[in-house]
């Protein structure tokens, strides 16, 4: 009995065995014909997207400046000249030679020096001292209230914006508080990142246009304008005051008449001689300046008085003595109401011009 039992056993256990063998391999083959699970499309769309966006995220390069000098503002020349130190700073992983790659694209000319590059932490430092001549269209309309952007703008010229931009470093950059410009004020200096367009991919594919980054260093003055406004027009004002006197001088007695149209003869060469004055100072311009305006007016006020001493002098020929004087006072009234409005009304607005 003991060894129907025995053989009993075996028997199931070499049957199960068997059982094992035949269906683990029918099993594995089913599972291998089901389809993988696929990740699903909501979120490889974002994660493919987050992996393109990485690849085409274009290198950073911070820009900044600090101003050690400023002179040389040449309104015949348009330009100006200026000292000062440029940096950049940009992840040292990326091989890049930004004093080599900027270009400082408004200068007429400049040259470098102290060229600097080091590792400072996780970025790549590189400074240089630069000295140029710099274009600026002045625009002296406003003379000498005028208010200036000069700016020095720093662009990139090998890489394009997608590859390369320029951040502004607006902490660091700053001007020399002992900066000193006889006849200006320095009021601010500030760097704003921007891009430029141009027209052309300069024969590098088939593109129309192409863009780069660009940093521009804007420095703000304005000119240091009471000294210089009475300076320059103390006389044209004086000369009218001058010829307002001619009102009071009677043109029946033919030497006094003489005298009227001598008085205001002369206050006419000595605003012409002033207005020359001026011009010498301020250079050579064809614009229409606010020390012009003032200049012409003050011709047209001795014209018309001129035309008021003829109009008088026939009027007392013609037993209208007066009728002519008391014109005479009522036209100088006149001009020198009309005269003293004008000049604030121009002044204010020269002045409070942006």
């Amino acid at each position: 009995m003991s060894k129907l039992c025995s053989w009993l056993k075996c028997s199931a256990i070499t049957l199960g065995l068997i059982s094992s063998l035949v269906v683990a391999p029918v099993v594995l083959a089913a599972d291998a014909t089901k389809p993988a699970t696929a990740v699903p499309a909501t979120v490889a769309a974002p994660i493919a997207a987050q992996i393109q966006s990485a690849k085409q995220q274009p290198t950073k390069v911070l820009n900044g400046a600090f101003l050690t000098s400023l002179y040389d503002m040449n309104t015949n020349n348009n330009t100006f000249r200026a000292d000062l130190w440029l940096w950049f700073r940009h992840d040292k992983a990326q091989e890049l030679k930004p004093l080599k790659s900027r270009e400082l694209a408004n200068a007429r000319d400049f040259k470098t020096s102290l060229e600097n590059s080091k590792d400072v932490g996780g970025e790549r430092y590189h400074a240089e001292k630069i000295q140029g001549t710099f274009n600026y269209g002045w625009d002296v309309r406003n003379f000498p209230f005028d208010r200036h952007e000069l700016q020095i703008r720093v662009e990139e010229s090998q890489q394009e914006i997608d590859k390369l931009v320029y951040l502004a470093d607006t902490t660091n950059t700053a001007i020399d508080p002992s900066i000193n410009i006889e006849g200006w004020r320095i009021d601010k200096i500030k760097v704003a990142a921007d891009t430029r367009l141009y027209a052309s991919s300069f024969g590098e594919g088939d593109s129309a246009k192409s863009e780069y980054g660009t940093n521009v260093i804007s420095l703000f003055i304005e000119r240091d304008a009471m000294g210089l406004f009475w300076k320059l027009l103390a006389a044209v004002y004086i000369a009218f005051l001058i010829s307002t006197l001619s009102y009071f001088m009677d043109p029946s007695k033919d030497g006094i008449f003489n005298g009227r149209i001598g008085l205001l003869v002369g206050m006419t060469f000595a605003v012409i001689i002033n207005s020359q004055r001026v011009a010498s100072t301020l250079g050579q311009s064809t614009a229409f300046t606010l020390a012009d305006k003032i200049h012409i007016l003050t011709l047209g006020m001795i014209l018309v008085a001129l035309t008021a001493s003829l109009i008088s002098r026939h009027r007392h020929l013609t037993n209208r003595g007066a009728e002519a004087t008391r014109d005479d006072r009522r036209i100088a009234i006149s001009m020198i109401a009309i005269y003293v409005l004008a000049n604030v009304v121009m002044i204010a607005l020269a002045a409070t011009a942006s």
